[in-house]
């Protein structure tokens, strides 16, 4: 048995990584776009410098996404804030790599709801969910939704210890054998999963048994609409004004 009291419910169109289509990834300017063009809520990947400071940023790497070299969190915040995040992008040169403070305020002041990922480098995971979970306890605006997911089920675990209120995603690639056990270990209410690879089948038996669905990184209009015509409470996406304009046709 699943013990989940229903679906942590974000919205039916999420910014995956902000209007990444549009703007540099994980950046406070892929964000503002995101809300400019009329996103209500957004996800990001977290891990945490050296000093443990937790940074928006995908890769363990800086390479692809800033003029940084090295392991992200072999940097020290100070040095990680003088980087640009542009990606090469003309118009977004100088774009700094945002700490996760940054991003609570903006989101806050838009009105933005958050997925937050867990992305601790291997071996940090227990400083990477502490140091998010302080920041999210100090700093995260109550009255806008939340949800935790990550690949990690260490970070999950973690994340369910240190602040059980928080709802927490299952974050999966296809939907696995076993995850009505995983749900109930993890005490998720949702899964987050490869929107390709989610079938009717499968969405029936997760919402059977109560269960959020938000499926990632669904750019194709008509495998959007799909998706959310089998039931699926929200997609991500980097164009999140491009889905929300054909959906709402």
């Amino acid at each position: 048995m699943i013990d989940v009291s229903g679906p942590a419910l974000l919205a039916r169109i999420i910014a995956h990584r902000g209007a990444s289509g549009n703007a540099p990834e994980n950046t406070l300017a892929a964000l503002s776009l995101a809300a400019d063009e009329g996103a209500s809520c957004v996800e990001i990947d977290v891990s945490i410098s050296a000093d443990h400071i937790p940074f928006v940023h995908h890769d363990d790497t800086l390479e692809r996404c800033t003029t940084g070299t090295g392991l992200l969190c072999d940097s020290n915040a100070a040095d990680l804030d003088q980087l640009d995040a542009s990606k090469g992008m003309a118009n977004f040169i100088g774009e700094p790599l945002p700490r996760l403070s940054a991003v609570f305020d903006l989101l806050e002041a838009r009105g933005m709801g958050l997925n937050l990922e867990i992305k601790p480098r291997k071996g940090l995971e227990k400083e990477t969910v502490e140091a998010i979970c302080s920041l999210v306890g100090k700093s995260w605006p109550s009255h806008l939704p939340l949800v935790f997911s990550s690949f990690s089920r260490l970070s999950l675990e973690l994340a369910r210890d240190r602040l059980p209120q928080t709802p927490r995603g299952l974050l999966v690639g296809g939907i696995p054998s076993n995850w009505q056990s995983l749900m109930s270990e993890l005490e998720c209410r949702n899964i987050h999963c490869d929107g390709n690879a989610l079938t009717p089948e499968q969405a029936a038996e997760l919402l059977a048994a109560n269960v959020g669905i938000f499926c990632y990184t669904i750019n194709d209009v008509d495998r959007a609409r799909m998706l959310l015509e089998m039931g699926v409470h929200g997609v991500i996406t980097d164009f999140p004004k491009r889905l929300a304009s054909y959906l709402d046709t």
